[in-house]
């Protein structure tokens, strides 16, 4: 297999979605990515797809570069591929083109019982600053707010070795 992150597109939408409706107890809608990548100029949108495999998309993440920080709003991976290394190549891209720009940290929100995704955070170096009660309106769940300033050291990170053999290759 051969990894490709590259910019989501709107052909994108119906994998994403699929993933998205199995992923979280909210789904977005098609009209909250369309808005995204059609009139959001800040939005940074990225999907992971398996080149040998006719561009099966593997995941996802979506990001808001505002001023000088990245704030990550969704991020997923196919069912099948999880605990991979998909979600963590995605981040390391994020960081990647997130210093490119100029950004200096990462921010995000967790559900306090996803513990995956949180795992993954803590050991790409994301620390937490904060919690925000009752954030998740769907589920009255908090959220764990999580910062990474070490950009340079996210960036420089290698694939994960579950992914290593996808050998990633960026297309902007």
């Amino acid at each position: 297999m051969k990894l490709c992150i590259r910019q989501m597109k709107l052909d994108d939408l119906d994998e994403v979605l699929g993933i998205e409706q199995y992923s979280f107890p909210t789904p977005w809608t098609r009209t909250v990515y369309e808005n995204d990548l059609k009139n959001n100029p800040r939005s940074r949108f990225f999907v992971a797809l398996n080149e040998s495999e006719d561009g099966e998309l593997l995941g996802y993440i979506g990001n808001w570069v505002i001023e000088d920080e990245c704030h990550v709003g969704t991020i997923a991976s196919k069912r099948e591929f999880r605990g991979r290394g998909i979600a963590e190549a995605l981040l390391i891209h994020t960081a990647r083109a997130a210093l490119a720009e100029g950004v200096t940290y990462i921010i995000l929100e967790v559900r306090e019982n996803n513990f995956a995704a949180i795992n993954l955070y803590r050991k790409l170096g994301f620390k937490q600053v904060g919690l925000r009660r009752r954030y998740y309106r769907d589920t009255g769940e908090d959220a764990l707010l999580l910062t990474h300033h070490d950009l340079e050291g996210l960036a420089s990170r290698d694939i994960p070795p579950a992914v290593a053999r996808l050998k990633e290759k960026t297309v902007e």
